[in-house]
């Protein structure tokens, strides 16, 4: 960029520098030959040579602008038509001047520099000097009444307080320097312009003794390197305690009337000298106004590009300007110029700029305020554990979180941005829950709460859902918002809960009378097996020993109710899972359903956590449930030999878990669970069997829980059922022996 800006700068300037130091040269040399009429015929050939070279510059210079302002109104940038006319009104307007003034010029001085060289220019020159000299005075004097305002000023001061008032006033003043003096000569304060030879003309003794008769002094001072200042010097009381002093200060003369000063006695010197050369001099005046009115020609021409092109440039960086803002470029400034009328412009362009410019920063603080706000709300709903769905005011669905798919167990958030209609359409696993909330959808003018039951893949769902309207800032409907959660395991827990007491009711109420019974039905058969024939004593035998028997079936029953209903605590110990499930398997290789057994378990088994007696009565229980059913379905001989498999394998992140898992699955090839049994398997009292009491899945399921590990169960393709049992790996406690379960503790 510094780069770019210096190329412009000298492809600018260069060329006029050099043209102007030709210049310099060229009037150098005519100067020269008219002060020196001796010498004018010497210097003619170098001046016509010279001045014809700057005449080829500036041609080439005008002709190559010319060019540039043809292809632009070629072009028709803008200003271009603008700088054709500007440029051929300052040709007219200069040329014709020029021209007639040249040509009267030429007779005028020729005949009229011989009567201007006469006695009465001598006169008229000495009368030039002392004009000079009073012109000058005038000047002092003014400088002194300017001392005097500082002066008054310094009383009372203190000595920075005073020289901030003499830098000031001389800056203010155009003064080179101003000292205050105590009266024993000492500088007390000294402003200047650091021009070090200006000090040495201060002679502090003579100034004195110049103020010893007058209270101001006002002289004109001559340095041979500077020229002529103004000296001026008055009497002052300055300072806190009003000390008397000297100040003094020095002003330069304008260069003009320094040069103007010296001209006047230098020419007078040198009029004699010059009236002697009157052909010469005539000769080179001529020579001189040829070239001037060449050289202004010229100077015109090119005068028309620049200022013309000067002129339009506000119009160009306006163009500029407004194509930059079209692209979006809102930090486009025009320059801003207060010697020209275009600066109105200029600022009311640049205004609008920075308003467009706050504008779009407040819309994009605001954007970037809305994003937060978005963001935040995004995370809030990231974890809630309960599903949001928002729609607008056409059910399309706008916003979907986590949960949702989560909880509905479907591409839920991929359906953003589609209507309930597409969705159920598309997605058969929500269009359930979507159909269960479409009555509800009808009107947007109340909230609403209620539970929707689902059952997918075997599985029961019960979500608790609630709507309620979106209003506008008119309080108008824009939308609705749907919250639902899933409340499975709560209703599970107090199903379990009534079930459990149920079952402690019905074990107490039951076991109670089944002692007596059982008692009675043994002393009967002992009493009356005496006293009665052998045909009654086997029949009474028989009646009583099915007493009996009922009585202890009636018992295992109550044992199971007793089993379910109460939470006996856990002797977790550090177990191999692997192990358990070898042993109890053992037990079952050899069974009545001819079934065969196979284990795939994992190596790397780590030790878990375990109640091992409570881990063999959960696998009893199911190896047990899929023996009878796969005995049952294998009594057709049209099926293959019944398979059951168990296998176990470990997880770094147990799905949904977060934490480390150990995975126990059973398979068989049995007839499978009937469908409108699935959401409810893990019951108590739920069985299609003809014997049982429908309490063994229902323990399997709450010695998983107390565990702290899941159940689910599913039926595979084309037959048979899988159990899947996820138990986490805890981290040992120290300390070993028996002790309760964390688990059940929480429960």
């Amino acid at each position: 960029m510094a780069a770019d800006t210096l190329k412009r700068v000298l492809f600018r300037w260069l060329p006029i520098a050099f043209i102007g130091i030709l210049l310099v040269v060229s009037l150098s040399f005519l100067h020269v030959a008219m002060n020196n009429p001796e010498y004018s015929d010497r210097y003619t050939q170098a001046l016509i040579y010279l001045n014809g070279f700057i005449l080829l510059l500036l041609s080439v210079a005008i002709l190559v602008n010319l060019v540039r302002v043809i292809y632009q109104w070629h072009m028709r940038q803008a200003g271009s038509r603008f700088t054709l006319r500007l440029m051929a009104g300052f040709l007219v307007l200069t040329l014709l001047p020029v021209v007639v003034v040249s040509m009267f010029s030429m007779n005028f001085i020729g005949k009229n520099i011989s009567q201007q060289l006469d006695g009465q220019v001598e006169s008229a020159l000495d009368d030039a000097v002392e004009l000079s000299r009073i012109s000058l005075s005038a000047r002092s004097r003014g400088h002194l009444q300017q001392l005097f305002l500082l002066g008054d000023r310094l009383g009372g001061k203190r000595r920075l307080e005073i020289s901030s008032l003499m830098d000031s006033w001389r800056v203010r003043s155009g003064a080179y320097e101003a000292i205050l003096l105590s009266n024993d000569l000492s500088y007390v304060v000294t402003s200047n312009d650091n021009l070090g030879g200006l000090v040495s003309l201060f002679a502090g003794e003579e100034l004195f003794k110049e103020l010893s008769s007058n209270r101001t002094l006002s002289k004109i001072e001559t340095s041979a390197d500077e020229g002529i200042f103004s000296r001026v010097a008055i009497r002052v009381v300055y300072g806190i305690d009003n000390q008397q002093g000297v100040l003094t200060a020095l002003f330069p003369f304008s260069k003009r009337e320094r040069v103007l000063s010296q001209s006047v006695a230098t020419v007078r010197d040198d009029y004699k000298e010059i009236s002697f050369g009157r052909d010469i001099l005539r000769k080179a005046f001529r020579v001189a106004l040829a070239v001037i009115v060449v050289l202004s020609v010229l100077f015109a021409l090119w005068a028309a590009f620049i200022f013309s092109r000067r002129l339009t440039q506000p119009v160009r960086d306006l163009v500029e300007g407004t194509l930059a803002v079209a692209s979006g470029d809102l930090e486009k400034k025009l320059p801003v110029s207060d010697r020209d009328d275009f600066s109105l412009l200029a600022r009311s362009f640049n205004t609008m700029t920075k308003r467009l410019s706050n504008v779009q920063d407040e819309r994009e603080q605001a954007r970037t305020q809305l994003q937060q706000e978005h963001d935040y709300l995004d995370v809030v709903l990231g974890h809630l554990s309960s599903g949001v769905v928002t729609l607008d005011e056409n059910m399309i669905i706008r916003r979907v979180n986590a949960s949702a798919d989560r909880i509905l167990s479907g591409p839920m958030q991929e359906q953003v941005g589609k209507s309930f209609a597409e969705v159920c359409d598309h997605v058969p696993t929500l269009k359930p829950f979507l159909l269960a909330l479409q009555p509800w959808l009808q009107s947007l003018d109340q909230d609403w709460q209620d539970e929707v039951d689902l059952s997918a893949d075997g599985h029961r769902k019960v979500l608790m859902c609630r709507g309620a309207g979106l209003p506008e800032n008119d309080m108008q409907q824009q939308g609705y918002v749907l919250v639902f959660e899933d409340v499975s395991d709560v209703l599970q827990a107090e199903h379990d809960a009534a079930w459990g007491e149920v079952a402690r009711r019905l074990a107490h109420e039951i076991k109670n009378p089944l002692t007596p019974i059982q008692l009675s039905a043994e002393r009967l058969s002992r009493k009356l097996g005496k006293v009665v024939d052998d045909e009654s004593a086997t029949f009474l035998h028989r009646m009583t020993g099915t007493i009996i028997n009922q009585v202890d079936a009636l018992k295992e029953m109550v044992n199971a109710f007793s089993d379910y209903a109460k939470a006996p605590a856990l002797n977790v110990r550090p177990v191999n899972l692997n192990q358990i499930i070898t042993e109890v398997a053992a037990l079952y290789q050899e069974n009545e359903q001819h079934v065969e057994l196979k284990l795939a378990l994992a190596e790397a088994m780590p030790l878990l956590q375990l109640d091992s007696h409570r881990m063999r009565q959960l696998l009893v229980n199911l190896i047990k449930n899929a023996l009878e059913a796969i005995g049952t379905d294998n009594t057709d001989r049209r099926y293959a030999k019944g398979q059951l498999t168990i296998s176990t394998r470990v997880e770094d992140q147990a799905v949904g878990s977060g934490m480390q898992g150990v995975f126990l699955l059973l398979q068989d090839n049995g007839p499978g669970i009937p469908e409108d049994m699935l959401p409810r398997l893990f019951e108590p009292y739920v069985t299609n069997k003809h014997k049982g009491t429908g309490l063994g899945l229902a323990i399997v399921k709450k010695i998983v829980e107390e565990h702290g590990g899941a159940l689910s169960a599913g039926n595979l393709e084309p037959k048979g059922t899988m159990i899947t049992i996820r138990l986490p790996v805890v981290t040992q406690v120290a300390g070993t022996g028996s002790r309760s379960s964390k688990y059940s503790k929480e429960r």
